[in-house]
C-alpha cells in the first residue's frame, strides 16, 4: 500500500536527521538487498541492515557489489524520485562511496536517471539524493541501487528510503548530501603532471611566426613599427551552440555571439544538423527558418574564422525521432535520405563530421543495429557520406576516459571500420564527467596514446561536468583538462557542450549563469584561453619589411598607422606577407 507523507522527522538514532519534502509518496518496500560478485567481496546480515566488504575493487565494475531495494507502484515520467541513505563506512577508508542509480531492477537494467555518487562518511548519516525520471516506469520494475565494487571499502546501510513527488517538485528545495568534499589525483597546485604539460604546450603549441610588410605597390615597408594580436587560435577552441543565437537579436543572443568572438574558433551546432531537425515531415515555412538560421550562421561564423564541425550524420543509439518507428525499412530510407539532404546543404561549410554518433552508447540504450537490417546501417552511411566529401571523419562516444565498454568498445569499433577500408580521422571524445568520477590529468593522456595509435586525431566534443555544490572542484577540473588536452599533439579541439545556463541540456554544468553572471569555471576559460594562451607583441620591421615572433598560431590583426589587416598565421604556414 502505498503512503503519503508531509513534512516529518524521519526517526533515526544519527544526529543527520532530514526533514521531508512535503508531498512525497513512499515507494520503497523495506525490502534492503545486498549482494556481492563472489570474487569482489563479501556480505554480511546486521541486526539492522546489511554490510558489504570490497576485498577486490575493480575500477571498472562497480556492479560487481551493491544494494537494491526494490520499488512499488509506477513512476511517471519527469517525476521526482527522493532517496533516503542511511549508511556509513567502517574500517580505515578517509570516506566511502557508492553510486545511486534509478533502472530497472531486471534485465535489461535500464537507468532513468545519471548515476550519482555519494560520499559516506563514518558516523550513521542520512544521506539524500534525487533523481528526475528521465522516462516512466511500470509498476514493480523499478529498482534503487547503490553500487559499491569500485572501492576496497566496507558500507554498511541500515535502510533505503524512496518517495516520488510530481515533476512540478523543485529539486533545488531538496536536501543535498553534504560533508566530504571531492577532489581528483593530480589537483594539487605543484603537481608534476601540470608542469610538464605546460612545458609542451609552450614547446608544441607556439610557432616561429613571421610577418612582411608591404605597400599598395609590394615594395617593401622597412623600420615599420606593428602591432600583432592573436584575434583567433588555429587550434579549435569552442563550444556547441544553437543556430538561432548566432541569427538572432535578443540580448541573449547578443551575449552569445560576444563570448564566441571573444574566445572560441570553433562551434558545433547543437542539434541543428541532426536528422531529428530535418523531418520531411516539417512544412515548408519550418524549413525555410531552420535553414535561413543555419545559412546565417554560417556566414557568420566564416567572416569571423570561427570553423564549424558537422554533428552528427547517424547516430546508433536510437535518436528520439525514430524510436516511434517500428518499419527498419522505412528508417534505413530515411537515415539515407536525410544525409544526402544534410550534406548536400552544408556543402564544405563545416571542417569534419562525427560521422557515427553514440555507435556504442549507454548500458540499456535501444541500439539501432541490434534491429534486423539495419545491422550494417552505420557502415552504408559512413560509405554515403565518403562518397560525398573528402572531409574527416570522427567516430564520436562518450565516457571514453571511464575504464568499462565504451572504453574498450569504441577502441575495437574504430580499429575495425580501419580494417573495413572506412578511415576513420579522428575520435570524437564527448568527456561528459561527474564528480562521481574525475580521472586524472595521467589516466587522460594515457587514454589518449592510447587512441592515437588508430587515429590521427582526437577532439574534446561535449565537455562539460557536474559537481554538488562545488563550483572550486569544477573549476578547477575544466582548467586542468583544458591544459591536457592543450597540451597533446593528438588534439585538434576543446569543445564545451554549451557554456550558458540559459541554453544548456545540463543548466548545472554551464558557465556563465542565466543573468550572465560568470562563474568560476567561465572565469578558467577567460583566464587560460583568453588571457595565458594570447599573443600580442609590437614590433619593428626590419630592412627586408619583416617582423619575427615566437606565438600562438591562428588569426591575427595586423596593425601599422590606422590600418588593421587580418592575418593567417598557421602552423603549417607560419610566415606570410600583407600590403598596408
Amino acid at each position: 500500500m502505498l503512503r503519503v507523507f508531509w513534512l516529518t522527522l524521519f526517526a533515526t538514532h544519527s544526529l543527520h536527521a532530514l526533514d521531508l519534502p512535503p508531498g512525497g509518496v513512499e515507494i520503497s518496500t523495506n525490502a534492503l538487498q545486498a549482494s556481492a560478485n563472489p570474487e569482489a567481496g563479501k556480505v554480511e546480515a546486521l541486526t539492522l541492515g546489511k554490510r558489504i566488504t570490497i576485498t577486490q575493487p575493480k575500477e571498472a565494475k562497480p556492479f560487481s557489489a551493491r544494494f537494491t531495494t526494490p520499488l512499488e507502484g509506477a513512476i511517471a515520467k519527469d517525476e521526482r524520485v527522493f532517496v533516503i541513505i542511511k549508511v556509513r563506512v567502517v574500517g580505515e577508508e578517509k570516506y566511502g562511496e557508492v553510486l545511486a542509480k534509478l533502472q530497472l531492477k531486471g534485465a535489461p537494467y535500464t537507468s532513468f536517471g545519471p548515476m550519482i555518487g555519494i560520499a559516506v562518511p563514518h558516523k550513521w548519516t542520512e544521506l539524500p539524493v534525487t533523481f528526475a525520471a528521465t522516462d516512466s516506469i511500470e509498476a514493480g520494475k523499478g529498482a534503487v541501487v547503490l553500487l559499491c565494487g569500485h572501492k576496497g571499502q566496507s558500507i554498511e546501510i541500515e535502510s533505503i528510503r524512496v518517495l516520488k513527488y510530481p515533476a512540478s517538485s523543485d529539486i533545488a528545495s531538496f536536501p543535498r548530501a553534504k560533508g566530504v568534499k571531492r577532489s581528483y589525483p593530480g589537483r594539487e597546485a605543484d603537481a608534476s603532471w601540470r608542469k610538464a604539460a605546460l612545458e609542451r604546450i609552450e614547446q608544441h603549441r607556439k610557432a616561429d611566426l613571421a610577418l612582411t610588410l608591404t605597400d599598395a605597390d609590394g615594395k617593401t615597408l622597412a623600420d615599420t613599427e606593428v602591432k600583432l594580436t592573436l584575434r583567433r587560435h588555429e587550434f579549435g577552441f569552442g563550444s556547441a551552440i544553437r543556430a538561432k543565437h548566432i541569427s538572432g537579436t535578443s540580448e541573449d543572443d547578443k551575449h552569445h555571439r560576444d563570448i564566441l568572438e571573444r574566445l572560441f574558433s570553433v562551434v558545433v551546432f547543437e542539434n541543428d544538423l541532426k536528422d531529428g531537425n530535418w523531418s520531411p515531415d516539417f512544412d515548408e515555412d519550418r524549413r525555410s527558418k531552420r535553414n535561413a538560421e543555419l545559412d546565417q550562421a554560417f556566414s557568420w561564423c566564416a567572416e569571423r574564422h570561427i570553423a564549424v564541425r558537422g554533428h552528427y550524420l547517424m547516430q546508433v543509439a536510437t535518436p528520439f525521432n525514430f524510436q516511434s518507428i517500428k518499419d527498419n525499412v522505412v528508417i534505413r530510407t530515411s537515415i539515407l535520405d536525410s544525409v544526402r539532404e544534410r550534406m548536400s546543404f552544408v556543402k564544405d561549410r563545416v571542417v569534419e563530421w562525427d560521422v557515427i554518433n553514440h555507435p556504442i552508447a549507454w548500458g540499456g540504450a535501444d541500439m539501432l543495429n541490434k534491429r534486423s537490417g539495419l545491422e550494417h546501417l552505420d557502415r552504408e552511411v559512413f560509405q554515403l557520406a565518403r562518397s560525398l566529401t573528402k572531409l574527416p571523419f570522427f567516430i564520436n562516444e562518450d565516457q571514453v576516459f571511464r575504464p568499462g565498454p565504451q572504453y574498450d568498445n569504441t577502441f575495437e569499433y574504430i580499429k575495425a571500420l580501419n580494417a573495413a577500408g572506412m578511415t576513420v580521422a579522428g575520435l570524437g571524445n564527448q568527456a561528459h564527467f561527474h564528480e562521481s568520477y574525475l580521472p586524472s590529468p595521467e589516466h587522460l593522456l594515457a587514454v589518449t596514446d592510447r587512441f592515437a595509435q588508430i587515429v590521427p586525431h582526437q577532439a574534446i566534443t561535449e565537455y562539460d561536468v557536474v559537481t554538488t555544490d562545488d563550483e572550486e572542484l569544477a573549476a578547477d577540473y575544466t582548467r586542468d583538462v583544458l591544459i591536457t588536452v592543450f597540451s597533446h599533439p593528438a588534439y585538434s579541439s576543446f569543445l564545451l557542450w554549451g557554456f550558458w545556463e540559459g541554453s544548456h541540456w545540463k543548466p548545472e554544468a554551464a558557465s556563465w549563469n542565466k543573468d550572465w553572471s560568470v562563474r568560476l569555471r567561465g572565469k578558467v576559460l577567460d583566464e587560460w584561453i583568453g588571457q595565458k594562451w594570447h599573443t600580442e607583441v609590437t614590433l619593428k620591421t626590419n630592412a627586408q619589411g619583416r617582423v619575427n615572433w615566437r606565438g600562438f598560431p591562428g588569426w591575427y590583426d595586423a596593425t601599422a598607422g590606422s590600418e588593421t589587416k587580418a592575418v593567417s598565421l598557421m602552423k603549417a604556414k607560419p610566415a606570410t606577407t600583407v600590403s598596408f
